[in-house]
């Protein structure tokens, strides 16, 4: 049986467990928590939305992941989450439901399995990060683990059976299998000494900078024209071709209507403020009616420690003018409202006041409820939109758009991937959907997103192609002369033959157009004058000592030459202190990019089948 199958059968586990498939991230969890997505997803061979090396990913199966991350966002922040985030969060689930395919055939791979002693082991000495995070074994925010010990060793305060289970049939698998795989990482004390270098030591640096202004003109155009000819660009572009394919596109034609509030919108919200009001005048917190109710994205800034709708201390220009005047004309204690501006109503209650020759102050905290358009409202945008479709498909599109004045837009042309129909108007992912299942000239239904119901015209289908020559040859040109360019200030650094020897300031004299800073200090994960940031420069300046000269080096604008004036002497006492924090960090990262690379790879070279598009 799956494992959400497992989890759906023990619905009496307490609430925070389920929360396992999604928190047990490590640097190898997914979505799932690196589940044993072969069980969830390969169960059937039917309605596949995609798969990995065989492996199905089915639709309900994808469709439902996404629906409770979108749930488990959603108002997080005090916000409604838009089409845009739900988009992107769909991406994500992807993402994540391929990697956690391509971790479970590894795991399948290298027959990795977990004992009963080796779930016992963890659980007892290193609890994972799902559980440490837990309120239930934490102590003023902190992990307790003389509690969480307590609740192991006494098993009937907690059915710990579904966490067995997934400890035993997901976690340490993956755990085991991301331990072996980044075993190869290491640290060395000198790579522990650069990071510390190069976060906290000062370099002191003259810099000869040779950059394009020191390309003679008239020479370099006539370089242009004898080497970026016709042929050589056509050449690059016969060469990359596959950069200049475009894809099958449907161009759409569309009205739309906005999804406004009315009147009796603004009506209701304001009959919700003047029920809270009434709370507040016998005797409801006002702080937690703020965080039950207040819409203010600002009251909710840390979600776990939201602010009781307090705005703190400011003065008489600071606010919005309604909302200033009837906070300046109450008294301290007052619970003024609703006051409406056009952010929604405001229920205001004023905390102190403070007088000075120069200015009034007054601390206040707010309740904001928006207005927003309800069910009923926008049902009537709909009724309209679905009337305009029915319309059109017997009067023709453009006859009912013109009869009805509404203005006809353009998309852009929509491959079948798009989200978005155009820059504008935001993601319509249904009408791209329509786009790719319709002939010419077909009418949609009405499709909405946040902003706006639309009606759509299949206007017309451009096939499969390639950019034309013509149409790309300035992108080719500007990009034969910018390497063009960097050649030649490549050519004329190296025609310097500048030594250990050479006086930089002498150089410079005599070449006008280089750039020449006679000092300029900075850390190395900081910018120097002229050269800016540079990985190169890095590398080579951890390996180089006071008095050293070298280069050229690359930089984004050219190359230079560098010499080390001074750099200032480590701070011993302070590396010592940190040096374990800085060798564990750098291990972390080190592990990651070992991690990363090996999944990367395994990506590329296995076979995943994308079917989203036929279904969204």
């Amino acid at each position: 049986m799956g494992l959400i199958t497992k989890m759906r059968s023990q619905m009496q586990v307490v609430m925070w467990t389920i929360l396992v498939l999604f928190v047990t991230s490590m640097a190898i969890g997914g979505l799932v928590g690196g589940a044993s997505i072969s069980d969830i997803f390969g169960q059937r061979q039917v309605n596949e939305i995609g798969s990995v090396n065989d492996s199905p990913i089915l639709f309900e199966d994808f469709n439902a992941f996404v629906s409770s991350e979108i749930s488990r966002a959603d108002g997080r922040n005090g916000d409604t989450l838009t089409d845009e985030q739900k988009e992107f969060i769909r991406a994500i689930v992807w993402e994540r439901i391929i990697s956690d395919l391509i971790i479970q055939e590894q795991i399948e791979k290298n027959k990795i399995v977990v004992s009963d002693s080796e779930v016992l082991y963890h659980l007892q000495n290193n609890p994972p990060p799902f559980l440490k995070s837990n309120t239930m074994f934490q102590t003023d925010g902190n992990f307790d683990f003389e509690k969480y010990l307590g609740a192991v060793l006494t098993p009937t305060s907690i059915d710990w059976r579904p966490i067995e289970s997934f400890m035993k049939d997901v976690y340490l698998p993956n755990y085991k299998l991301q331990q072996y795989i980044i075993n190869s990482a290491s640290i060395s004390p000198k790579m522990v000494e650069n990071d510390f270098r190069k976060r906290f030591v000062d370099y002191e640096l003259e810099i000869l900078h040779i950059t394009d202004k020191a390309i003679e003109e008239s020479t370099f155009e006539k370089k242009i024209s004898s080497e970026i000819t016709e042929s050589a660009s056509k050449e690059f572009y016969f060469e990359n071709l596959d950069k200049y394919k475009q894809q099958e596109k449907r161009v759409l034609r569309y009205v739309k209507w906005p999804i406004t509030s009315t009147q009796n919108d603004s009506l209701r919200t304001k009959l919700e403020a003047e029920d809270i009001i009434f709370r507040l005048k016998n005797g409801a917190d006002f702080a937690s009616l703020a965080n039950s109710f207040s819409e203010d994205p600002g009251n909710f800034i840390d979600p776990n420690n939201p602010k009781g709708g307090l705005l703190g201390w400011f003065s008489s220009g600071q606010m919005n003018s309604k909302f200033s005047e009837a906070a300046f004309s109450a008294k301290v204690g007052d619970i003024v409202g609703p006051v409406l501006t056009e952010f929604g109503y405001h229920i205001i209650k004023i905390n102190d006041e403070k007088k000075d020759d120069k200015r009034n102050q007054i601390n206040a905290s707010h309740i904001l409820l928006t207005v927003k358009p309800s069910d009923y409202s926008k049902e009537i945008i709909y009724d309209n939109a679905r009337i305009f479709s029915l319309d059109a498909i017997e009067n023709g599109f453009e006859n009912q758009a013109n009869s009805k004045n509404l203005e006809i837009f353009y998309s852009n042309g929509v491959v079948k991937e798009s989200v978005f129909i155009n820059d504008t108007d935001g993601p319509v992912r249904s009408a791209v959907n329509f786009a790719f299942k319709n002939e010419v000239g077909s009418i949609s239904d009405a499709f909405e997103n946040d902003d706006f119901i639309f009606v759509f015209y299949l206007d017309s289908i451009l096939d499969e192609s390639y950019l034309q020559f013509e149409d790309v040859k300035s992108e080719i040109e500007n990009k034969l002369e910018t390497d063009l360019k960097f050649q030649e200030i490549k050519r004329i650094s190296y025609a310097l033959e500048i030594n250990s020897e050479s006086i930089l300031a002498n150089i410079a004299k005599e070449n006008k157009s280089f750039e020449y800073v006679k000092s300029t200090k900075s850390k190395l994960n900081g910018s120097f004058l002229s050269i800016g940031k540079s990985n190169y420069v890095v590398g080579a300046l951890q390996e180089s000592n006071i008095g050293d000269l070298f280069g050229p080096i690359p930089t984004l604008r050219g190359q230079a030459f560098i010499k080390i004036l001074n750099i200032d002497e480590m701070n011993q006492k302070d590396f010592d202190e940190m040096k374990d924090s800085i060798k564990f960090s750098l291990l972390i990262n080190r592990q990651n990019l070992i991690w990363d690379n090996w999944l990367l790879e395994l990506r590329d070279n296995s076979d995943i089948k994308d079917y989203r598009y036929d279904f969204y």
